[in-house]
């Protein structure tokens, strides 16, 4: 019997190894070569759930939704858009946390949205979706650091959780930040561009992040781990490190 099964997982993986990529784009197979390597993948947009608007017509505050809850024991996710200038969106060391986020991301143009995860077999899933925009998102310098209040509210966090469903807690956390991108001229990049997540002491999440998320970025996790006390704290390109207790 385990024989049959092992039959059919192969059959199925070898159909997804080889089926086409839902939403071509010229950029797409080099960024992904990119990122994983020569690790093998799937397309799997039944797995993947990724909401965009039907239309950004705000390019530089674009909420996205991604659930990959799903593939069981996934290990990270990673987030791109293919026809960005800056295609990485955020990387993330899963650990303890569920392949669920929420964010704002920017974009320049019409573009593909991916979300890769790997999971226990270190096979990589790709789901896909399509942000249609007029664009212009990464070339705008940012309206928070032009705010008089600057200084004082830089990295100023607000932060909840709440259990949604048994064993799952949602951590919703913002943070004043300009998350400048460096392409305007004579803005210097200026982005947090790390987050790591904490139950008390122990590391719940890693996470790697890149300008093309919005100002004043806006975070949900989920976890399965109960804690009196989860930590969040942030780290910028310049060395500013910006930490809060979510209680």
């Amino acid at each position: 019997m385990k024989f049959i099964y092992l039959l059919i997982f192969s059959f199925i993986f070898l159909q997804n190894l080889h089926a086409k990529n839902p939403i071509p784009s010229p950029t797409f197979d080099d960024i992904l070569k990119d990122i994983i390597k020569n690790d093998k993948y799937i397309f799997d947009d039944e797995n993947i759930e990724i909401k965009v608007p039907s239309f950004a017509d705000n390019p530089i505050q674009v909420p996205i939704f991604v659930n990959a809850k799903k593939i069981k024991d996934a290990k990270r996710m990673i987030l791109f858009a293919d026809l960005n200038p800056i295609p990485k969106i955020i990387d993330m060391d899963l650990k303890a946390i569920y392949p669920l986020i929420s964010l704002n991301i920017k974009v320049a143009q019409e573009t593909p949205l991916r979300a890769l995860i790997l999971d226990e077999n270190n096979v990589w899933h790709i789901g896909s979706n399509n942000i249609k925009s007029f664009g212009g998102g990464c070339s705008v310098a940012s309206v928070t650091s032009s705010d008089t209040d600057f200084g004082k509210l830089l990295g100023k966090i607000k932060s909840e959780v709440f259990e949604v469903e048994k064993d799952t807690y949602r951590i919703k956390s913002s943070i004043f930040h300009p998350m400048e991108t460096g392409l305007i001229f004579g803005n210097p990049e200026f982005y947090i561009n790390k987050i790591v997540l904490k139950d008390g002491v122990n590391i719940l999440s890693t996470m790697e992040l890149f300008s093309a998320i919005s100002e004043n970025p806006r975070f949900i996790f989920e976890t399965k781990v109960k804690s009196q006390n989860y930590i969040i704290e942030f780290s910028d390109v310049d060395g500013n490190v910006f930490t809060s207790d979510i209680k």
